[in-house]
Formats: structure tokens, C-alpha cells, sequence
């Protein structure tokens, strides 16, 4: 994400806020919470604006179905690779011995300006295809995400609407819908919590998971829960962040959220935001290739984990090994170059010693 034109252009959101006040007064903005920091309501309030703006200028759009069928499916098998058209994906995938109805599918959705041949979503991606365990797939809406901001926050809805279709008619075909994980990479997060949305509308019932890897947090910021990622969207909702108040989302989403050194905005090694804020991704990659390499702790805060105050033995594991049952904020340190992965050691203070008794369950 190019952070510094989003910022630019909802500055300029808001002068145009400023002028059409009674337009704006019709559209819900949640107001944000009195602990938030001066940095953090300025960001609430640019994001609102935002979201106002976009729920303005596209209330009256004309269809986008043209632009609809530029979505793509990357089906990974092996060393196979086939890319379809979203409206023959179904057909596709189905064709015998294509898509494995007894097996869980890992969806990988890209985020802005990118798409599912970057190397972030595409790591991911071959990643869980390495274990030679799973459906994988890769979304790539590139056309749709590569508009301005505000156009591809707003195209974010509608993919998800398309890709929701798409897993109802799976599940028709046999699949589970427990069975169903997609991983969104920052706007790709909201992707998946409307591709969770819908689905619940179409089937009446939950996918099994979505992974937020660093939500997009221009527009997205406490909105409203039908507005962006939820963890109403899934069974189970987990989100990692790494660049909150700069492209990432400040607040918690999920059922567990892992904040990444603090959740940022910076994360040690990097120097531009688009660093930190992919680092949510990277490292979710290497908990497949390493699971259990990343720890965290319940905490309160990023103070409370700095002053060794969380709760004493309350642990959960990263990424691919998560528990489904895993609730509430972790906090974890990673290193600044790969391997971040610092095990049991990332979810303490460099003074705590106190995780040890711990650490032996995982011998």
C-alpha cells in the first residue's frame, strides 16, 4: 500500500467533508473511544472520512460486473499451477481429481496495488502447498485493487461478494465449510470478511477461518463491524498486526489478535511502512514452515509485556499452529531479519525467565 497518497487524499476527504456536511450527517460513522491517543483519533476521524467518501461516490454506481470477471483463481497442486476466469472457476475446480472435497482449502487473498504472483501472497501460498496437505488457491484481483485507494477499498465488497458465491457452490459440491481458511493480506482482509459475510447470507452458517494478516486500516478503522473484517465472519477470526496507525488497523478484530512487537508501526529491521506492514504475512509464512516458532503472551498492553505484568502462563501459538480456541490480545517480539521466529523467547521481556515450565509442553 502507498500510505502517503492514501493519507493525501483523505485530507482532502475532509475539506470536501467540511463542505457537504449534511450529505455526509446520513452515512454512520462510529464515533471512536475515549482511551484512544491524540494519534490514534486522527486517524479514527481521517478513516471515517474516508468511508464517508466512499459510501457517497458509489452509492449510485453503475454495475462493475465487467470488471467482476477480471478475478482470477490460482489453483496450486504440486508443481502444477492453473490460473481460471472466476465464472469458470467452479466448473473447473471440479473436474475430476482437481479439487479434493475431503481436504481443508487455504484461500490467499492479496492486498492493495498487488496481486496473487507478488511475492508476499505467492510465498504463502506455496508455503501450505509444500505439505502437500491442502487445496490452495489464490485470489487475484488485481484490476479490481489497483485502482485509487478509496476504488479498490470500496471493489473490496464486491470480491468478496463473487468469491463467497464461489465457496457456496464448492460446499454444494461436497466441500465443508469448516474446511474453507482464507488468509487476507491487508485490504485482502476485508476481502475475506465480506467473502464471510456473504457466505453466511448464502448458507447460513460459517467458513471455518479467516487469518487477517495486518488489516488495511484507511477506511477500515473502527468502522462498523458489516463495514470491514469481523470475527463474526468465521468460526475463528485471528488477525496479526504490524503497522497499525500508518496502513494497518489500530484496533482488535478477531477472536485472537497477535501484535507483532507491539503491532507496530514499525517493526526492527524495517524503515518504510510497506515493510512493516507486510511483516504480518512474512511471518505467518515462516509459521508454516516452522510451526510453533512464534509465541505469544496474554496481555493487557505492549506496556504491560515491556513491564513483565501479563498474565503468568497464558500462551498461544502463531499462525499455522493456532488453536481455533485460542481468545483475547497476545503480544510477541520477533527478530528484524528471517528467521523472526524467537520460540518461547519472543513472549517475554529479554528479563523474563519465568516461561520455562512452559516451554516443556512443547518437547
Amino acid at each position: 500500500m502507498h500510505h502517503t497518497n492514501v493519507v493525501v487524499s483523505v485530507v482532502v476527504v475532509v475539506c470536501l467533508l467540511d463542505a457537504s456536511i449534511k450529505a455526509v450527517s446520513a452515512v454512520r460513522v462510529r464515533r471512536a473511544g475515549p482511551d484512544l491517543t491524540f494519534a490514534e483519533t486522527v486517524y479514527v476521524r481521517l478513516s471515517s472520512a474516508c468511508r464517508a467518501i466512499m459510501d457517497l461516490s458509489y452509492s449510485s454506481m453503475v454495475s462493475q460486473n465487467d470488471l467482476i470477471k477480471t478475478i482470477k483463481i490460482i489453483h496450486l497442486n504440486g508443481n502444477i499451477e492453473k490460473s481460471y476466469p472466476i465464472d469458470v472457476a467452479f466448473e473447473s475446480l471440479t473436474k475430476p481429481k482437481v479439487f479434493d472435497i475431503t481436504k481443508q482449502t487455504k484461500i490467499v487473498i492479496h492486498g492493495f496495488k498487488d496481486s496473487s504472483q507478488s511475492a508476499v501472497p505467492l510465498d504463502l501460498a506455496k508455503a501450505y502447498n509444500e505439505k502437500k496437505m491442502f487445496n490452495v488457491l489464490l485470489l487475484d484481483a488485481e484490476e479490481m485493487m489497483s485502482k485509487r485507494y478509496i476504488f479498490s477499498a470500496h471493489n473490496a465488497r464486491l470480491i468478496g461478494k463473487r468469491l463467497a458465491n464461489l465457496l457456496a457452490n464448492l460446499e454444494n459440491f461436497g466441500a465443508n465449510a469448516e474446511d474453507f481458511h482464507l488468509l487476507g493480506i491487508s485490504l485482502g482482509a476485508h476481502v475475506a470478511g465480506w467473502t464471510g459475510k456473504y457466505f453466511r447470507q448464502y448458507k447460513a452458517r460459517k467458513l471455518g477461518r479467516i487469518t487477517g494478516l495486518d488489516p488495511a486500516g484507511p477506511c477500515f478503522s473502527h468502522a462498523y463491524s458489516d463495514q470491514r473484517l469481523d470475527k463474526s465472519d468465521a468460526n475463528y477470526v485471528d488477525v496479526i498486526h504490524s503497522n497499525r496507525l500508518v496502513q494497518g488497523i489500530i484496533e482488535s478484530l478477531g477472536h485472537a489478535d497477535f501484535y507483532l512487537n507491539g503491532g507496530g508501526p514499525n517493526q526492527p529491521g524495517c524503515f518504510m511502512p510497506s515493510c512493516s506492514h507486510l511483516r504480518a504475512a512474512q511471518v505467518y509464512t515462516e509459521s508454516v514452515k516452522t510451526p510453533k516458532s512464534f509465541v505469544g503472551i496474554h496481555c493487557q498492553s505492549w506496556k504491560h509485556f515491556e513491564g513483565n505484568s501479563c498474565e503468568k502462563d497464558a500462551y498461544a501459538v502463531l499462525g499455522y499452529g493456532s488453536s481455533l480456541k485460542t481468545r483475547g490480545l497476545y503480544y510477541l517480539r520477533t527478530s528484524a531479519n528471517s528467521p523472526y521466529g524467537l520460540g518461547m523467547n519472543g513472549a517475554k521481556n529479554i528479563e523474563n525467565n519465568n516461561t520455562d515450565n512452559w516451554l516443556r509442553t512443547f518437547m
